[in-house]
């Protein structure tokens, strides 16, 4: 009668061995201030001019950057998946938070703010809650600061015109408002040695028009 014999031998398995405190990998240094690349100076083209308020001898206006410029400059200076945006409400505003990634977080470090304040003649007021909101957290990393840094602007009366309500009759003969009788575009922006905006030359048709920081 044949028997089979049973192998009481025990599997094994290999253990790594513990690596000594000498033997791992030194954790990153980490220095402060963390290096961020520094987008460039806006272009006068990337500027838009918004009227604030109107009157029958002078015009106030400010000048901001246009969020398509905004959106390039920080692709050309964090590429297109270093940095993201997001929206949300607290406060009952609407704020929008911009993040850079950094190695070392391996995450984005968001910056957040709402759109400034102040009278804006803007057609679509919830559009510039969004946009408003991406301009001022944006520039929080530096695309478009040189422009959201400019104060508001009055400029005399030359460069509008008076409104007027046609009736049945006609034409009223007292104006119902004022407006801009052309466009006002950004021509030039005047720099100092540091690179803050100390001037803006605008265009209207031919004529130019410049206004300086005091």
């Amino acid at each position: 009668m044949s028997t089979t014999a049973k192998s009481n031998a025990k599997s094994t398995t290999r253990r790594k061995p513990v690596q000594s405190a000498q033997e791992r990998p030194a954790a990153q240094v980490v220095q402060f201030p963390l290096f961020a690349p520094k987008p460039r100076q806006t272009a006068p083209q990337e500027v838009q001019v918004v009227v604030c308020e109107c009157g029958s001898d002078a015009v106030r206006v400010r000048c901001l950057p246009d969020p398509a410029a905004i959106v390039r400059m920080m692709d050309e200076t964090f590429g297109t998946l270093g940095w993201t945006r997001r929206y949300y409400f607290a406060d009952g505003r609407l704020w929008c938070g911009v993040g850079v990634y950094h190695p070392l977080m391996n995450n984005f470090a968001i910056k957040d703010a709402a759109a400034p304040a102040g009278k804006l003649q803007i057609s679509n007021p919830d559009k510039w809650k969004e946009n408003g909101s991406f301009l001022a957290a944006a520039s929080l990393w530096g695309a478009g600061s040189d422009v959201m840094a400019l104060p508001s602007m009055t400029m005399g009366g030359a460069v509008i015109e008076p409104v007027y309500q046609r009736t049945a009759k006609g034409q009223s003969d007292q104006p119902t408002g004022y407006r801009l009788h052309g466009a006002l575009t950004v021509d030039k922006l005047l720099r100092a040695d540091d690179g803050h905006i100390i001037g803006v030359q605008f265009l209207q048709g031919e004529r130019k028009v410049v206004w300086q920081a005091e």
